[in-house]
């Protein structure tokens, strides 16, 4: 009779998984931004091309949280580090435009 020895309970997160994990938090908080930016009421004063061009940006921003959303969801490993690529690249803009 075999004896069986339980092996101690080790915690492993995969790679895919702390990628999607921070995905999501990454995305969350671009998601926040775009929210905020859809609250807010389009004044053609802010910009030069009048307020068509606000809500093309703001239509944008949602077109690409869905992108994000899709890319993360997604099983494929490729598909995650290109969404992080993105959120990153997005958070960072959003930080120089609202810095400038």
């Amino acid at each position: 009779m075999a004896c069986t020895q339980s092996k101690p309970l080790t915690i492993k997160m995969s790679v895919i998984k702390i990628l999607s994990g921070i995905n999501w938090l990454l995305i969350g908080i671009y998601g926040v931004f775009t929210i905020w930016a859809l609250l807010q009421k389009a004044n053609s004063a802010n910009d030069a091309g009048g307020s068509e061009q606000e809500v093309a940006l703001k239509g944008i921003g949602v077109f690409l949280l869905l992108v994000l959303a899709g890319l993360n969801w997604v099983p494929y490993q490729w598909t995650k580090i290109v969404a992080l690529l993105l959120v990153i690249s997005l958070l960072l803009l959003l930080r120089y435009i609202s810095a400038h």
